[in-house]
């Protein structure tokens, strides 16, 4: 969610300040006004498109913010104490005429739920016009917030900003929230949400609330922004304009109501010297085209060419230049024209970590610094920097180990295999016991291998030229560190130097996989770690991994499929405890 907001608000700052530059501060403030009803948009997506309920009279809300701020701007003054309490009013005033009006009109539904919000956005247009006290037709004018002449525009733009950034944030968390979803289910079939215990009119009335929140604080901005309020602004063609608004941009993304406020408040700008109607025309030909040819809106297509047309491109690009960047390690020939790049620390006995797949050296970083020990982490052939051979196969990945142990002396040696370097753990160590002096299954695959089935394999071999679908893949791998971002990011590009054959070779690789008739000669000490939380390997499945190999079996409770990133610590702990048992 961070990046998403830093991205967008990066490209909206420098939007703002390319237009600055080239032709002058007037149209910052025209991105300024752009990004204050992109807030009301976002709060119109929220009810209209997240949970269905149609309303045409949230320009009243809008309204009931700029008045809010126009009159204690008026009254009391314009100072940022001031305009913060005003914002504040605002959300009052809109909670109790959105209970007023939520409570009975959200009964109705589609066309009907339209009128009965019509009638209130009407009603309000005209109780404000006739008001002498709120200035009537005339309106009502405050000071500009920030009395900096020139800068004025500058740093009206920068609050504005970054008041649409922290409600674009607060969209993101309703939409992912338990509240979210309810939403949807509402959307999509009242019947099936209230078969699941959801309460629809507490529901449908809080994200009504919510709505009108997001337009009631567009409307404080407004008032600061622009500094004159009349009645006449937030009427039927403001509610209209919040309808197309989501329309065109997209009603069930957050970022359509930006793209949406782009064409709707950007429209007249353009057309400021066209003749009379011709908004109207344009507003009209716009609707027509976006109801028949891109239902969803921009937003909506934007994110379909991004997923299917762009996402090949984007991730070549990420490759190519990850790969540029270096590596700090060391090589060694394992066969003819054959190198495996490895990393090491510390002295002492060797401790050989052996990778899982999508993976490399890079998931036993943090414990590499192991007392007593010589830790090494080397890149399986295929994998990471070592160099691609043509096969894909567990034993082929536990020979070429084997050759490795060979050139750095390191035999016998103490090995950890996690997930599919479980399996090559298992291949060295059956294949060639005198090699191995101990060894730890961490999260393995199991000893007769992992069913995949033939359908699966297209989905694997669409994860290498997909960066998205191949990070999803980390993060659920990573276990309950999957929260971090940047650890996350950084072994997505790793996993992506992979050999592209092997992302369909390893998955036939561990199908093929099976060394149940040959566990029961294992004579190596053996300890099966397994997360209780994994979501690839079972416990019932590690557990039966351990008895064929008549090896010791502990569940770690509080991880999932990487104790070596999650737990360091107590990964560190339990392999050098059973070096001493």
């Amino acid at each position: 969610m961070k990046k998403r907001i830093a991205i967008l608000g990066t490209i909206i700052f420098l939007v703002g300040l390319v237009l600055a530059l080239s032709f002058g501060l007037y149209n910052l403030s025209a991105v300024t006004n752009i990004l204050v009803w992109a807030i009301a948009g976002m709060g119109m997506v929220l009810l209209i498109g997240v949970s269905g309920q149609l309303s045409l009279g949230h320009a009243a809300f809008v309204a009931i913010g700029a008045y809010s701020t126009a009159m204690v701007g008026t009254h009391l003054g314009s100072s940022m104490p001031l305009l913060v309490l005003s914002v504040l009013i605002g959300f009052g005033v809109s909670l109790v005429f959105a209970l007023l009006i939520g409570l009975p009109a959200l009964r109705l539904k589609g066309y009907y739920l339209a009128i009965a919000t019509i009638a209130f956005g009407v009603g309000m247009q005209q109780v404000l016009n006739g008001t002498d006290a709120l200035g009537g037709a005339m309106g009502l004018q405050i000071s500009p917030i920030f009395d900096l002449s020139s800068l004025r525009d500058v740093y009206t733009f920068l609050v504005v900003l970054a008041s649409f950034l922290l409600f674009y944030g607060l969209g993101i968390v309703i939409m992912k929230s338990p509240f979210g979803v309810k939403f949807r289910m509402i959307r999509d079939s009242e019947v099936a949400a209230r078969s699941y215990g959801t309460n629809l009119t507490k529901n449908k009335l809080l994200v009504f609330v919510i709505s009108s929140f997001y337009c009631s604080f567009a409307g404080s901005l407004y008032t600061m922004s622009q500094g004159l309020v009349k009645s006449d602004l937030f009427g039927l063609n403001a509610a209209i304009n919040l309808l197309l608004i989501i329309i065109i941009g997209g009603a069930i993304m957050l970022e359509g109501a930006l793209i949406g406020s782009v064409v709707i408040i950007g429209l007249p700008i353009i057309l400021a010297d066209a003749p009379g109607g011709s908004l109207s025309l344009v507003n009209g030909i716009l609707l027509i085209i976006f109801v028949l040819l891109l239902p969803k809106g921009i937003a909506f297509e934007l994110w379909v060419i991004w997923h299917q047309r762009l996402q090949k491109p984007y991730t070549a690009i990420v490759r190519f230049f990850y790969s540029l960047m270096p590596a700090f390690g060391k090589k060694v020939e394992v066969a003819p024209g054959t190198k495996m790049f490895y990393v090491e620390k510390g002295q002492g006995k060797p401790l050989i970590y052996i990778h899982g797949n999508f993976a490399s050296r890079l998931w036993f970083k943090e414990v590499m610094n192991v007392p007593g020990y010589r830790a090494i982490a080397p890149d399986l052939v295929n994998f990471g920097r070592s160099s691609r051979i043509a096969d894909s196969d567990i034993d082929t990945y536990a020979d070429h180990l084997a050759a490795f142990i060979d050139e750095l002396g390191a035999g016998p040696c103490y090995i950890v295999g996690q997930s599919l370097g479980g399996a090559v753990a298992m291949s060295l160590a059956l294949r060639y016991p005198a090699k191995v002096s101990r060894m730890v299954l961490l999260d393995s695959s199991p000893v007769e291998g992992v069913r995949v089935p033939d359908e699966f394999l297209p989905i694997v071999d669409a994860i290498k030229d997909e960066y998205n679908k191949l990070k999803f893949s980390m993060n659920r791998i990573m276990g309950t560190r999957s929260g971090d971002l940047k650890l996350a990011a950084k072994f997505t590009k790793e996993a992506m130097l992979m050999n592209k054959a092997s992302f369909i070779g390893n998955a036939k690789a561990l199908d093929k996989f099976n060394y149940s008739s040959k566990a029961s000669s294992n004579k190596v000490p053996t300890l099966v770690i397994n997360g209780a939380l994994d979501p690839v390997v079972t416990v019932p499945m590690a557990q039966a991994t351990a008895k064929a190999l008549n090896a010791e079996c502990k569940i770690v409770d509080h991880v999932g499929h990487a104790l070596n990133i999650e737990d360091p610590a107590l990964f560190v702990r339990m392999v050098t405890e059973f070096d001493t048992e």
